[in-house]
């Protein structure tokens, strides 16, 4: 592990004044450690996994996207 990396990250955390963004932070922090990379992926049933990836895989076909404005076409 890169101490500058550490070093750089305790810095800045040591530079913030907004309360409510430290315990955000700390939460963040907590709940990366508790919950191991993937936990959340593995526990989603085998259908809702092949979804998710059919999903990303019709997002990458631009046809299958619509723009901003027809998403959210602007009011009168």
């Amino acid at each position: 592990m890169s101490t500058h990396l550490k070093s750089s990250v305790l810095q800045l955390v040591q530079e913030i004044e907004n309360e409510q963004l430290l315990e955000t932070l700390r939460d963040f922090l907590q709940f990366k450690k508790v919950n191991s990379p993937g936990k959340l992926w593995n526990e989603l049933p085998k259908e809702n996994q092949e979804s998710i990836f059919l999903s990303l895989e019709e997002a990458e076909n631009p046809a299958n996207l619509m723009s901003r404005e027809e998403f959210l076409p602007r009011k009168p």
